[in-house]
């Protein structure tokens, strides 16, 4: 006996208000009946069910808003859910880790139809439409079935319409669902036989479509299968350009997105990355292309973007790439001579602006040269196109003659760096400053765990050498000693007056006509023309102006990767219209707190390594000084290290600074005659009050420290010293006021 399905029936659960009780009846009373005559139909056009075709329905969807439905957390937000109110299952053809739709019974109470489709998203009509066979993808459709579009309300798309409106779609990136199908009004009776015969008809009228969409998921799953194969290497370790050896080192494999994979390569020369890409392996780009990619970016610029499907066919295809350049402030017939000469010289095919990059055999589905070669192909060419149009300027050993005196910085002969860490900690332990090792290693790893990103903050009280420790790194890094001129490293003093990006990168005076350059800019500029050195700059005393005002473009870029617009003049050639900021620039920032400075914003130092220096160790102070000084100032050092361990209990303590500068006034006091010397005790009495009680300063929170302060003088200090009558004047002051200074 037959039955009849009630779609009328049907109708009404679709239409029930409540979403809880819609989706468990469409579960309880449809799902049941319709998932055994789909599984007679699969069974009767002898499609195996397994790895490649699977069901799938909508009971998921279902089952999982019927409980959400009924938890009053989430019972607001269903209930006015579109969810329950139509039906479907699906045959699914599964290829890796995608789905691709061939047939789909569809009760859509939304709408009042029952559908047979199709479902199939936008990337393979816009493919159809690029290689031109959309026109005959469109005939493989039934004349009397629909193209629908649309998750709610159904619209129909005509056939003669149907490639414009898939042009149309194209740059606004709108990207629509298709049903490709026919349907009938969900209303009366059908039989079950009925029905599956019309779904059996719909699988033999849409197999001239089906055809297509299965061909153009087979070409898309081999060129992707070629992209990932080159994704699947990492073996390649070096290259050669412009007659220097470089470093690679490829990262892992990760997802981009939804729509393919993205690896992450650094180009390293020694210790110093010059440059970071990103390979990207696309199924499609969503903007470009509806076929399978691959992308070569540097410097946040594409400089290979081609699909795979140029070497998908037939036995073996070599897979040349047609090169386009679009410069803005450069003659581009003049930079693609240069990058196909370039190509040439390191041993490309190329064939007027075009080059090849290895060859492809379809039978074995392999690269005849390896992955490994064309893969290094990929990022030499990538490379040799940003060099050639000035994005990224790499040094040539061929062509030292013809750049030399382009730089800023004079070119000192053998000065290369090297960031070994144990080189660079013996040197500025040896040296006269006293750091430790923890010290050292922490700024060495601050300044070198990111390759891309160099920003250290360093911290503390005045005088514990923070402006000396980063000149000791960067001329540690370069193998010079403290006072040697290191014309990789630059101090720049901070201005209270900086008030924004134009502080540290110029800006273009429309009155002179010219663009006025500042000793910043000028370092990111020899950067860029020497990837290979690190070029380390000090922005010393930091927070005198407000750091997000004038860093924020700096910060964003260096994050982003983006380039900062310097300006819009074609007559300016020494300065480019926009500035990236290269790997090899290495920012350091001294800051002091005090009123005179600002507090340093959480965008800053979310960005940065901050170090604070506020510990000082007098005893190795006191190892390598002078011998002479030693022997001299013995009993005074003690005495003012005792001092200092009194102040730092308050953190009013003093740095190396201080006391250096204590002991060479103290030192120099010796060496006078006898006849004109201070009494020592009474020099040191001066000292400690022209360089120690002049910071002290505050409220009640310093009465035990004065306190302390004046026992410690009483027993060390002369009983008359000045130093012991500025303490007593500040603890009369501090009580009578509640606050005091030592300034009158």
């Amino acid at each position: 006996m037959t039955c009849l399905l009630d779609l009328t029936y049907y109708q009404s659960l679709f239409n029930e208000d409540n979403t809880e009780i819609r989706c468990r009846k469409v579960l309880d009373e449809i799902a049941p009946v319709i998932k055994p005559l789909f599984q007679w139909f699969i069974e009767s056009i002898g499609v195996p069910l397994g790895t490649e075709f699977i069901i799938k329905s909508y009971d998921t969807t279902l089952s999982t808003t019927y409980s959400d439905a009924r938890n009053p957390t989430y019972a607001e937000k269903k209930k006015d859910s579109n969810i329950g109110r139509k039906y479907f299952i699906k045959l699914n053809r599964k290829v890796d880790e995608n789905e691709y739709n061939l047939l789909t019974l569809e009760f859509d109470g939304i709408n009042r139809m029952m559908m047979f489709h199709s479902e199939l998203n936008f990337i393979p009509f816009w493919a159809w439409v690029r290689n031109d066979k959309i026109h005959n993808v469109l005939r493989a459709i039934p004349s009397h079935y629909s193209i629908f579009t649309g998750w709610t309300e159904k619209t129909i798309i005509e056939k003669d319409e149907f490639t414009q409106y898939i042009k149309a779609c194209v740059k606004p990136r709108k990207r629509p669902w298709f049903q490709i199908g026919t349907s009938l009004p969900l209303e009366g009776h059908i039989e079950e036989k009925a029905l599956q015969s019309e779904l059996v008809d719909a699988w033999e009228k849409l197999g001239g479509f089906r055809q297509f969409y299965n061909e153009e998921i087979d070409v898309s799953k081999k060129a992707y299968d070629a992209l990932l194969s080159l994704a699947s290497t990492r073996n390649i370790q070096e290259i050669r350009l412009l007659g220097r050896n470089y470093s690679v080192d490829i990262s892992a494999v990760e997802n981009e997105k939804t729509n393919g994979k993205r690896q992450a390569f650094f180009i390293h020369d020694g210790d110093q990355l010059v440059t970071k890409g990103v390979l990207y392996y696309l199924q499609y780009h969503d903007k470009n292309s509806p076929f399978q990619t691959i992308i070569v970016q540097l410097e946040g610029h594409n400089h290979i973007f081609t699909n795979a499907r140029e070497i998908i066919g037939s036995n073996v295809k070599d897979w040349w790439i047609t090169k386009v350049f679009a410069t803005h402030n450069l003659d581009n017939q003049a930079v693609m001579n240069e990058a196909m000469r370039l190509l040439q010289a390191h041993d490309f095919h190329v064939d007027g602006t075009s080059y090849c990059v290895g060859a492809f055999n379809n039978e074995t589905q392999s690269f005849v040269e390896g992955v490994e070669i064309v893969k290094k192909k990929f990022i030499v060419s990538a490379l040799l196109f940003a060099h050639a149009s000035k994005k990224l300027e790499l040094p040539s050993e061929e062509l030292l003659s013809e750049t030399e005196g382009e730089s800023d910085i004079e070119n000192e002969e053998g000065l290369e760096p090297n960031f070994t860490f144990h080189e660079i900690n013996n040197m500025i332990s040896t040296s006269q400053f006293t750091f430790s090792k923890e010290i050292i290693r922490d700024l060495h790893l601050n300044l070198t765990s990111l390759d891309d990103k160099h920003f250290v903050l360093l911290s503390g009280i005045s005088g514990t050498g923070k402006t000396q420790l980063c000149r000791l790194y960067a001329n540690a890094v370069y193998g010079l000693e403290y006072e040697s001129e290191n014309p990789y490293f630059t101090i720049i003093p901070v201005r209270p007056d900086w008030t924004d990006a134009s502080a540290l990168f110029g800006y273009y005076s429309s009155f002179e006509k010219r663009y006025v350059k500042t000793e910043f800019l000028n370092v990111l500029l020899n950067a860029l023309k020497e990837r290979e050195k690190p070029h380390f700059i000090l922005l010393d005393e930091m927070n005198l102006a407000r750091v997000e005002y004038y860093l924020s473009d700096y910060l964003s870029a260096v994050e982003s990767r983006k380039e900062i617009p310097l300006h819009q003049d074609d007559s300016i050639t020494d300065i480019p219209r926009k500035l990236v900021i290269p790997p090899n620039v290495y920012v350091l920032g001294t800051l002091n707190v005090d009123e005179t400075t600002h507090s340093i914003s959480d965008k800053v130092l979310d960005r940065a390594f901050v170090m604070t220096l506020s510990d000082v160790d007098f005893d190795s102070y006191w190892e390598r000084a002078n011998q002479d000084l030693k022997a001299a100032l013995s009993r005074e050092f003690h005495i003012l290290r005792e001092l200092h361990q009194t102040l730092s209990r308050f953190e009013l303590h003093f740095g190396y600074r201080s006391m250096g500068e204590m002991l060479q006034k103290l030192y120099a006091n010796f060496q006078l005659p006898d006849e004109h010397q201070m009494d020592p005790m009474d020099a040191l009495d001066r000292v400690i009050s022209e360089k120690v009680l002049t910071k002290i300063r505050g409220d009640e929170r310093i009465a035990e420290m004065l306190s302390g302060l004046e026992l410690w003088m009483e027993g060390n200090l002369l009983p008359n010293s000045a130093s012991l009558q500025h303490v007593k004047r500040m603890k009369e002051e501090l009580e009578y006021y509640g606050a005091t200074q030592f300034w009158r």
